[in-house]
């Protein structure tokens, strides 16, 4: 029997990796590592939550462009980018991957014994950016994926 983690303080790196291994393994997305590209000044995004109880709580965060979420849709569901139905699905895409990403973290970081309780996804439309220098009392990572941009904040809380 697996003894209950109690990690508080997560690394950015492994966020990155556990990051990378769910896109890859859902959707066949492949991260080009933490690149300080150019964030498209024009971008629509969309930032995502999720949160969780147990042991302990905690909030995982994304923020993608559109276009990110609409090319995860399309991997997801294997259609081609341009098909309207992987712009209309791209919100809902975003909660299945903050889903799956999440559950994964908390067996990653808290282990499998302990009962946790994950809220509904949201995802909303952001009109600027998101701003990681805010983020000092989090684990972040920052990866381009299919040559966008790709932010995740987790914190977790005793």
């Amino acid at each position: 029997m697996e003894p209950t983690k109690t990690t508080t303080r997560t690394d950015g790196r492994e966020l990155a990796a556990v990051v990378s291994k769910i896109l890859g393994d859902l959707a066949f997305m492949v991260g080009d590592g933490e690149s300080h590209g150019k964030i498209p000044a024009d971008a629509i995004w969309l930032q995502g939550e999720i949160s969780y109880r147990g042991p302990l709580a905690g909030t995982l965060r994304c923020f993608c462009t559109r276009d990110f979420a609409v090319q995860l849709t399309a991997n997801l569901l294997g259609l081609d980018p341009d098909e309207e139905d992987a712009r209309d699905g791209a919100d809902d895409a975003m909660r299945e991957f903050m889903n799956v990403l999440c559950g994964h973290l908390i067996t990653v970081w808290h282990g499998t014994e302990a009962v946790f309780n994950i809220t509904l996804p949201k995802v909303v439309e952001c009109r600027e950016p998101p701003n990681p220098e805010s983020w000092a009392s989090t684990c972040h990572c920052r990866l381009w994926v299919a040559g966008e941009p790709f932010f995740c904040s987790f914190e977790v809380r005793d």
